[in-house]
């Protein structure tokens, strides 16, 4: 959709060092969601005895992916405080009551039986 608003059509995209592009177009705010998934992924492999070469390799892809989950979901309007503020606030919400299922069990005493001929 285009906007004429000229607030959001600046977009803040870190392109790479002068001279020189990144192979890859990322938002600021990708790297720093992924930089804080980084130091996460490290101290929880660190506290599960995980740290070798092929868990940090694992683990960073699935930073890559986790991240390029997440940024589709932050805009100008929802930043990143926002976006976990919500996923917390959805995840302690009160939940009503779970209530059993009533099972109707019959007992095959009232039924009465036929003789055949």
């Amino acid at each position: 959709m285009h906007t004429d608003d000229e607030v959001y059509n600046v977009d803040a995209v870190f392109l790479g060092p002068p001279g020189t592009r990144l192979p890859w177009r990322a938002r600021y705010q990708a790297y720093g969601v992924g930089a804080l998934l980084t130091v996460l992924m490290l101290i929880a492999l660190g506290k599960t005895g995980l740290m070798g070469f092929w868990p940090i390799v694992y683990g960073m892809l699935a930073v890559i992916w986790l991240t390029r989950k997440i940024m589709p979901h932050v805009t100008h309007d929802h930043s990143v405080k926002a976006l976990v503020r919500t996923f917390f606030n959805e995840v302690r919400a009160p939940r009503s009551k779970r209530h059993q299922a009533v099972v109707a069990v019959m007992s095959a005493s009232g039924i009465r039986r036929r003789s055949c001929r």
